[in-house]
């Protein structure tokens, strides 16, 4: 199956391992954020879930783990990464449906999930709004969506401040852009949903804190891989990311320092038809 996506698991980091391990990385940093987060938003034990872009299954297992009872399905596009979900997920727990597709055509039948959750899928597609069509499809009268995903502008941020980490991430949104990605999508998505049909549109930001998780969450959950390719493809010079290793390992010394890094989660509600509430 074609992958048109600005994310290729095998070019975004140093190692397909290495990028494995951020991405679990990631969801353990939010974890408790995101379950929060979901609960207010309408899930409930026993709903039929879709994880469209579910990648390693990192998220299906915190999902399973926070509610044993919901019905679990998981997409991906990228073979490699349901090949690592299958064997996260094989550890004795209840079966978790996993499926090879795109949540741009997921081929489910219509009107088949209470719940859909999509993380940090939306940034890597070239016209996103497909993506919300196909949800709403697949949605249940009265189900809800969830989509979770970076605004890059508003990304980590430390104390004291390290000033390289803006050029980073200016790196970032330019080589995103370029192939096709949307690296500033927090902050539209709303207005996404509402253009997509979506009512009782809701939005949260998740934070982590150094102070508060720890430091070793945020250092799994970044890693090394994204700034040096970034500097082999020419977006960011290598004397700006060797200043940017100073500024970092010299706020890591300080007792007081801190890194904080945000996630933008937006709900909608998929209506029912007129004159039909139950």
């Amino acid at each position: 199956m074609r992958n048109d996506s600005s994310y290729d698991v095998r070019r975004i980091a140093r190692s397909v391992p290495a990028e494995i391990k951020r991405l679990g990385a990631q969801v353990e940093l939010f974890a408790d954020a995101e379950m929060r987060a979901y609960r207010r938003f309408g899930l409930r034990a026993g709903m039929a879930v879709a994880d469209l872009g579910c990648g390693p299954g990192f998220l299906l297992q915190a999902l399973r783990t926070a509610e044993p009872d919901l019905v679990l399905t998981g997409m991906d596009i990228e073979p490699l990464l349901l090949e690592q979900a299958r064997e996260l997920l094989d550890d004795g727990g209840p079966a978790i449906t996993l499926l090879e597709g795109s949540i741009e055509k997921t081929g489910l039948p219509d009107e088949s999930f209470d719940f859909v959750v999509s993380r940090l899928v939306l940034e890597h597609l070239a016209d996103p709004m497909i993506a919300l069509h196909e949800v709403h499809r697949v949605l249940r009268p009265g189900g809800i969506v969830v989509f979770v995903d970076n605004d890059f502008a508003m990304h980590v941020m430390t104390h004291p401040h390290i000033p390289e980490l803006d050029d980073l991430y200016q790196a970032y949104c330019r080589s995103r852009r370029d192939e096709g990605g949307n690296p500033t999508i927090g902050r539209e998505l709303p207005a996404l949903l509402r253009a997509a049909g979506f009512g009782d549109i809701h939005f949260d930001v998740l934070s982590a804190h150094s102070q508060v998780t720890g430091i070793d969450a945020f250092l799994r959950s970044e890693g090394s891989g994204i700034p040096l390719q970034l500097v082999r493809d020419g977006y960011l010079d290598s004397r700006t990311l060797a200043r940017l290793s100073v500024g970092w390992r010299a706020m890591r010394r300080r007792d007081d320092h801190a890194i904080i890094r945000q996630l933008y989660a937006a709900a909608g509600r998929k209506a029912h038809p007129a004159g039909d509430r139950h």
